[in-house]
């Protein structure tokens, strides 16, 4: 998106998985965490081809796929599981990016897990 992002402003991505968003700066993405993550290549804007994923590293085994590498275990325990129920997620994510349980209850469970992420 050309131009600087300022709390309010909405702007319209693809996020995880390439599904469609409509973001307004502020909470609970701040334009740094937005940044971050269109930099990272998690989200994109629309219109704009997907990053495509660094070979595997040299000491990787040649026949691990794509999947085998995106599920492996997360590093904090405290995070639910993918199974978990959504209550928990909210929980989870109120705590780790510091928004009221009220906003996190306003996602999907599929979004709480993807900011998660």
């Amino acid at each position: 998106m050309p131009g600087e992002m300022k709390d309010g402003d909405e702007i319209r991505l693809l996020g995880t998985g390439g599904a469609p968003v409509l973001l307004t700066v502020g909470r609970p993405f701040s334009a740094q965490e937005i940044e971050k993550r269109l930099g990272s290549g998690e989200w994109r804007h629309e219109g704009t081809q997907p990053r495509r994923k660094k070979p595997p590293e040299s000491d990787s085994h040649p026949d691990q796929t794509e999947a085998e590498e995106t599920s492996a275990a997360p590093t904090d325990p405290s995070r639910p599981s993918a199974g978990a129920p959504k209550a928990d997620w909210v929980q989870y994510i109120a705590r780790t990016h510091h928004m009221s349980r009220e906003d996190a209850e306003n996602y999907t469970k599929a979004d709480l897990i993807e900011m998660a992420s």
